[in-house]
């Protein structure tokens, strides 16, 4: 477990590892590269390995940690209580995760109500089904990058996939690849939007007029916005959303990084400590 650089959480913690390519968003794949590249030093971790992130290497990319299970009920929280990214290098609800593990790892988080455990899949159908309760400081979202119509199969079905898990909803609009037209944002609160990072021959750069889109679509539902970046080589580049200035008619560069209300559970338990 370790903090984090990325904008929209503080630490992260990493009980599973590794993917396999599910959607048109995981071409430039960074937990991927990252692990890859990692299991080529002569003393990388016993569970990496080089084997690229398809569905026939499924069963020997993804792994369970059962030694960090409680890496969070130990960890000192430097910045003090904040939002923990689950599983930032791989993906909980991978058809490889036992349930029992996975229920394991939500009851890690009911244990630390002073924290905000921010969830992300790209599998939220298989997050609806399993039988599990939510505790109130866990927030679930799933990953959209492409819309109907477009040149990349749509992904935005696994919104309304979000529908049937009982918990606090959000989407994570990354990489945006093309336009994700209108989508129903009623039952979510929070949208992260961000551009793909990538090398400048393998980058999908995406038009910021495709993130004030989704803009407008969550001040219409009353939803948190994040915006976290620009299409660029390196993460965190161009973390300015260029926006109409309507009083002046003119478009400026603006920083919008908002978060959903913090769960009154959570407030609570910070007050105590």
């Amino acid at each position: 477990m370790q903090t984090t650089s990325i904008s929209w959480c503080d630490y992260s913690w990493s009980p599973v590892t590794g993917c396999s390519r599910h959607g048109p968003e995981c071409r430039s794949c960074w937990a991927e590269a990252f692990t890859r590249r990692q299991a080529a030093r002569d003393d990388a971790p016993e569970y990496m390995d080089d084997l690229e992130w398809t569905q026939e290497n499924a069963e020997a990319v993804v792994d369970t940690h059962e030694d960090r299970l409680d890496e969070p009920l130990a960890y000192t929280y430097p910045d003090g209580p904040g939002r923990v990214f689950v599983v930032s290098m791989g993906d909980l609800f991978h058809r490889e995760v036992p349930t029992s593990f996975v229920r394991r790892v939500i009851a890690v988080a009911r244990q630390l109500p002073e924290h905000e455990f921010v969830f992300l899949t790209k599998r939220p159908g298989r997050a609806a089904e399993i039988e599990v309760s939510w505790p109130d400081n866990a927030i679930v979202g799933a990953s959209v990058g492409s819309g109907p119509g477009g040149e990349y199969p749509d992904t935005t079905h696994r919104i309304e996939q979000l529908r049937n898990v009982d918990a606090r909803r959000w989407v994570s609009f990354e990489p945006l690849i093309e336009p994700v037209g209108e989508v129903e944002l009623d039952h979510i609160e929070w949208a992260v939007v961000g551009g793909e990072n990538a090398s400048d021959d393998m980058r999908r750069e995406m038009d910021h007029e495709w993130a004030r889109d989704i803009l407008r679509q969550c001040r219409r539902n009353d939803v948190a916005f994040h915006f976290k970046q620009s299409s660029a080589a390196t993460n965190e580049t161009g973390t300015r959303l260029t926006v109409k200035n309507e009083q002046y008619g003119v478009y400026e560069q603006r920083v919008i990084r908002e978060f959903p209300p913090v769960p009154e559970c959570v407030q609570n338990a910070r007050d105590e400590q």
